[in-house]
């Protein structure tokens, strides 16, 4: 389960409860195991099916991380991750992937790249080293 991070940013004033995540993902199972170990280690989560559902969610509310699969319909992660960076907004991403999650993580900037199947600790260690 090898992992990939650069330094985590600076806890900004509008985020003062505990960290928040965003997982987007369009495999429903997958978001609720990610939503429930989150949860278990004292994240706040809010989750989206696409891309495009990910981008209202982080119009919603500023998360202080994002977990972001690469293969989804509707929106894929590469045209999200484009899109939130074509914003502005520097919110952490994960990538994660079965196939290229670390190619992916260079090729679009992301702080962190976990590869898939991935166990809740190294979940846990990927979103602690970004927030």
């Amino acid at each position: 389960m090898p992992i990939q991070a650069t330094l985590k940013p600076e806890r900004t004033a509008h985020n003062t409860g505990p960290p928040t995540v965003l997982v987007v993902d369009d495999d429903a199972a997958l978001r609720r195991m990610l939503t429930l170990t989150l949860r278990e280690y004292g994240y706040a989560v809010c989750s989206a099916a696409d891309g495009e559902a990910a981008l209202r969610e982080v119009s919603l509310g500023h998360p202080d991380a994002i977990i972001l699969d690469l293969e989804m319909p509707v929106m894929g992660g590469r045209e999200f991750y484009r899109r939130l960076r074509g914003s502005g907004d520097d919110t952490p991403v994960i990538v994660m992937s079965a196939y290229d999650a670390r190619p992916a993580r260079r090729e679009l900037g992301a702080n962190a790249a976990i590869e898939k199947p991935f166990s809740p600790d190294a979940l846990v260690t990927a979103v602690r080293s970004i927030v």
